[in-house]
């Protein structure tokens, strides 16, 4: 089944399943006897205490903590599978190979395609793109439940399959644009970037483990967290009135300063508008009333 509008797309996604094709996202491959131990050096996930059939949500961060790329890793039994930006993939491979000394680990790059499953019945779907030859695991996005399959490239649509079988359905940018911003889902080269560090972009509770042992960037993270905070930060919004503001657009405190600009705006299938903006961290608080153009905006 393929989506026919926004408002059935967001439908499948709270009640069964949605699946989005991810050609902006690529596949890296490590393989190894040490290759989780490795790779937990350079991700502000811990995969230690993972098993097989599961996919962890992480970061790559500099040196200074600032996010190279966010990443998303399943495992299996010979090999860790990185679903990773395509727009970053050079400067991540570069990195890792930079910091690959004698461990036993291989990277490379594998001709896969990627789709991420939204929904209760993810799960299902997952399981029956398995059936047809895919994997993947468990990785839910938007709090409806979720999952992300990796299938070969030869474009033979396991996963489409897979969601007509639990009564879901493929959905296309538009609808996947609509149901992130209503969940709150940033997306890396809109709404953060290389120029922000976990905490701004509200990825520190999902992608980030604080227990874990050393990894690259782990000092200055780890300092923003327990001694102090982040200066800005990514929230949610709900923008009064029917005119749809702009992205980049300011946002403004009740004085008229400007506290921060608008990442994604887009229109609720239920009417309204709902934003993600970059505030200032004194303006993040649930409630808090600010203003993009002349119309209000509250923080949820």
């Amino acid at each position: 089944m393929t989506g026919t509008s926004v408002e059935q797309q967001v439908a499948w996604a709270e009640t069964s399943v949605l699946v989005v094709a991810a050609p902006e996202r690529c596949v890296l491959e490590v393989t190894g006897s040490e290759r989780l131990s490795w790779l937990n050096g350079l991700l502000t996930c811990d995969l230690t205490t993972r098993q097989v059939g599961d996919a962890v949500h992480g970061l790559a961060v500099a040196q200074k903590g600032k996010i190279v790329t966010d990443v998303v890793v399943v495992l299996d039994e010979t090999r860790a599978l990185l679903v990773v930006q395509r727009a970053t993939v050079d400067a991540l491979v570069a990195s890792f190979e930079h910091h690959l000394m004698m461990e036993d680990a291989e990277l490379s790059r594998s001709l896969r395609e990627v789709a991420f499953l939204h929904g209760p019945r993810a799960g299902e779907a997952l399981a029956s793109a398995r059936r047809a030859g895919g994997t993947g695991g468990a990785f839910d996005a938007t709090g409806h439940g979720g999952a992300v399959v990796i299938t070969d490239a030869s474009g033979d649509g396991s996963w489409a399959r897979a969601a007509a079988d639990v009564s879901g359905g493929v959905g296309d940018p538009q609808g996947w644009e609509v149901v992130r911003v209503l969940a709150g889902v940033p997306r890396f080269g809109v709404d953060f970037d290389d120029a922000t560090y976990p905490q701004e972009a509200a990825l520190e509770t999902k992608a980030v483990s604080f227990q874990k042992g050393c990894y690259l960037g782990q000092e200055v993270v780890c300092m923003l967290e327990m001694r102090g905070h982040v200066k800005q930060k990514l929230v949610s919004l709900v923008v009064d009135g029917a005119e749809l503001p702009a992205a980049q657009s300011p946002v403004e405190d009740g004085k008229g300063a400007t506290v921060g600009k608008v990442t994604s705006v887009v229109r609720a299938p239920t009417g309204g508008i709902r934003a993600l903006a970059m505030v200032k961290y004194a303006f993040i608080a649930s409630g808090t009333e600010l203003a993009v153009g002349s119309h209000v905006a509250r923080v949820v």
